[in-house]
């Protein structure tokens, strides 16, 4: 046991000081949701003072839904570099390398897929942080709430990520692929428009969505007040979408089956 956790901080260091290298993208993707939320706030108040879609009392100043909607959008976005941890061991012919020592498969994956859970709660810290500072949010309920249903949604993006890995045999597949459910699951879960003004045929289709409950438990908590138990539910359905990519990553992954990466 002890061998293993040695093994594991050795892998997520060794993935830390990779990723050090270069933090543009990451960087990138926490930007760009703030310049998004100055140009769209007005946008947002108007549409959720007319859709009334805001829980909880007081005045809408729309970083209710810009704020927590962009950062649940922009977030899908590094679903493919969770993925490009694994492709650039393909690239740079380690991962077999890695396969012929002791350490375990399943060990391997979850310290290769700690950095980015990382990357993905601070680009969410951020956010909020900055949401709050720069545009007035105001989070009405639990601070431990909204860690939980962060922590729970980036979990998420984190097996979803290793599931395309696992999924697809070239790099260019992979991050095609997440891109483009980045951007129906941000439709969809009304990350991009309140909830309520989804159209007729999309709304029933929103609650198969992780995005859909992850805006949902952050508003809850944001506009709503909401505690741990207001947003058990969320919680438990990411938490189970999270189970179900992680299992699903677990029977398409072949260890031995060789990925094609950018090289």
């Amino acid at each position: 046991m002890r061998r293993d956790l040695a093994v594991a901080g050795v892998l997520v260091g060794h993935e830390w000081r990779l990723q050090r290298r270069d933090l543009v993208p990451q960087l990138i993707l926490t930007v760009m949701p703030l310049v998004l939320m100055a140009f769209l706030l007005p946008t947002y108040r108007s549409a959720m003072a007319v859709a009334g879609s805001a829980p909880g009392p007081g005045p809408l100043s729309g970083a209710e839904q810009a704020v927590p909607g962009l950062s649940v959008m922009f977030s899908m976005f590094l679903v493919s570099h969770v993925g490009m941890v694994f492709f650039r061991d393909h690239g740079w012919n380690t991962w077999n390398r890695h396969r012929a020592t002791a350490v375990p498969v399943a060990l391997l994956v979850l310290s290769k897929a700690v950095v980015p859970l990382g990357l993905l709660v601070a680009q969410f810290t951020v956010l909020l942080t900055a949401g709050r500072v720069l545009f007035g949010l105001e989070v009405r309920g639990s601070l431990g709430a909204l860690a939980l249903v962060v922590l729970a949604f980036a979990l998420c993006l984190v097996a979803l990520g290793v599931l395309g890995f696992a999924a697809c045999r070239t790099v260019v597949q992979m991050t095609s692929a997440a891109n483009v459910l980045a951007l129906v699951m941000a439709g969809l879960g009304g990350a991009l428009v309140p909830r309520d003004l989804l159209p007729g045929w999309a709304a029933p289709l929103a609650p198969a969505t992780p995005s859909y409950w992850a805006v949902r438990g952050l508003q809850e908590v944001i506009s709503g007040g909401a505690g741990l138990t207001g947003v058990a539910r969320e919680i438990g359905v990411l938490a189970a979408f999270a189970g179900g990519f992680a299992l699903l990553a677990l029977l398409l992954l072949k260890p031995e089956q060789r990925k094609v990466s950018w090289s």
